[in-house]
């Protein structure tokens, strides 16, 4: 697992730049400077003297209530307070609500290389919104091997040896009409406490490799309806040969789940062998992970209807 090396101001602005109605105000040469965490700052306590708990990697928006503090101080005290801020190489400090800074934050950017930016949003709503753009570019990433589709609404994972046939399963769902997302390689980014969602690489999106007939672009051969970007991963298949699936129970007591980037997400083994419908195994699959988020779990249901049978004799309860 990796995480995003970090946001640059640069890119901050060619991504957002129009939508949030920032421009550059002053430190164009620190550009560079990278946003390491999506958390928002706001350097109220740092225009009253108290640096300790002010974090460089993280955004800075000074908004009119900071603004009027600061005008409240002896200009000695504002020239000091605001040296002191920008000689901490923050990542970046944008004003909010199209307010003009002073010309002692203008200087202090300029002579830092800090970048200060200007939004006509206010504070509040400027935050909200740029959190859920790093939120989604610093999230964690990891890469799967195997192939991943949308199956009656839910993201399903398959996984396997290589050769096993992950991707001509895959081919047969989509010609049943469900959804490829990924694969070959599958991105995996965890954008919460227990949210992991899946997407292409874009260098390989929207094609599946079928050995024997080559790399095939889905789009163009089922239409757009048979692809989808990204997809929240709800459960994992692993596709295992038929001799491995002898040594395991043919009822599991428990649930099986498989760990990536710290969630637990639902995994089934799937037997492999010639003769099997596959795709209809992975449908039910699907079903069943659909009904057990519905609170209905049949082989639970089925286990214990079985033990009070047991303890009751025999008899029908």
């Amino acid at each position: 697992m990796s995480a995003a090396a970090g946001v640059s101001i640069r890119s901050l602005l060619k991504h957002q730049g129009k939508a949030m109605d920032m421009h550059l105000l002053a430190g164009e040469k620190g550009l560079d400077r990278t946003i390491e965490r999506p958390r928002i700052n706001k350097p109220s306590l740092a225009f009253a003297g108290f640096m300790d708990d002010l974090d460089d990697c993280h955004l800075q928006v000074i908004g009119r209530t900071e603004l009027d503090y600061l005008a409240t101080r002896p200009p000695d005290e504002q020239r000091r307070v605001v040296q002191a801020l920008f000689d901490r190489r923050l990542a970046g400090v944008v004003i909010a609500r199209g307010l003009t800074p002073p010309d002692i934050i203008i200087e202090a950017a300029e002579h830092t290389d800090t970048p200060l930016l200007s939004t006509s949003l206010e504070s509040h709503l400027f935050i909200s919104q740029m959190m859920v753009f790093l939120s989604r570019r610093l999230a964690p990433v990891s890469y799967q091997h195997g192939v991943y589709l949308d199956i009656f609404g839910l993201g399903v994972l398959l996984i396997g040896p290589s050769g096993i046939g992950k991707s001509e399963i895959g081919l047969e769902l989509i010609s049943r009409g469900h959804r490829l997302v990924a694969d070959d390689m599958v991105e995996m980014v965890r954008q919460g406490a227990d949210i992991i969602v899946g997407h292409s690489p874009a260098a390989l999106r929207y094609h599946m490799e079928i050995r024997g007939l080559g790399v095939l672009n889905i789009r163009d051969m089922f239409g757009a309806a048979a692809i989808t970007d990204t997809k929240r991963l709800r459960l994992v298949i692993d596709l295992v040969p038929w001799e491995q699936a002898k040594q395991r129970e043919r009822l599991p007591l428990e649930d099986e789940h498989i760990d990536i980037q710290g969630v637990a997400m639902p995994k089934v083994h799937l037997p492999i062998r010639p003769g099997r419908s596959l795709a209809i195994l992975v449908e039910v699959a699907t079903r069943n992970q659909l009904m057990k988020l519905r609170g209905i779990d049949s082989n639970k249901h089925f286990m214990d209807a079985l033990q009070q049978r047991i303890q009751s004799g025999g008899q029908p309860s």
